[in-house]
C-alpha cells in the first residue's frame, strides 16, 4: 500500500517537511514495517517519523521512531515502532479489522 511518510527529526534536529513516497508491508496496533528508495543511518539515532496513510476509510497520521533497516531489492526497509494517540488507537484497530474482514490483511 503506498503511501507519504515524513522525517520529523533525527536526533531531535528537524527533518525535511518534503515527503517521502514509501509502501506499507505490515501494519500492527504497535508498528509496521514499511519501505522506500532512501538509506537512513539507524544505528545509534533517533529517527522519528510522521505517516499520512489511509488503510481502508478514514486518514490517519500517526508517528513513530525507526528500530532498524535492510537493504532489499533497491529498497530500504524499515521497522517503525508506533506511537497511536489515544484517540485514533480506536480508529486504527477498526481499520484493521475493516481491513482484515476484506481479506486484505492477514491477523495473526
Amino acid at each position: 500500500m503506498p503511501f507519504e511518510i515524513y522525517i520529523l527529526s533525527i536526533n531531535g534536529v528537524q527533518g525535511s517537511p518534503k515527503p517521502i513516497q514509501a509502501e506499507l508491508l505490515d501494519i500492527s496496533r504497535s508498528g509496521c514495517k514499511l519501505a522506500f528508495p532512501l538509506s537512513l543511518p539507524i544505528d545509534n539515532n533517533d529517527i522519528r517519523i510522521g505517516i499520512n496513510l489511509k488503510l481502508f476509510e478514514d486518514f490517519l497520521y500517526i508517528e513513530g521512531t525507526l528500530r532498524w533497516g535492510l537493504e532489499q531489492d533497491t529498497l530500504w526497509h524499515y521497522g517503525v515502532q508506533l506511537v497511536v494517540e489515544k484517540e485514533h488507537q480506536d480508529r486504527l484497530s477498526r481499520e484493521m479489522r475493516m481491513l482484515a474482514g476484506q481479506g486484505k490483511i492477514v491477523v495473526q
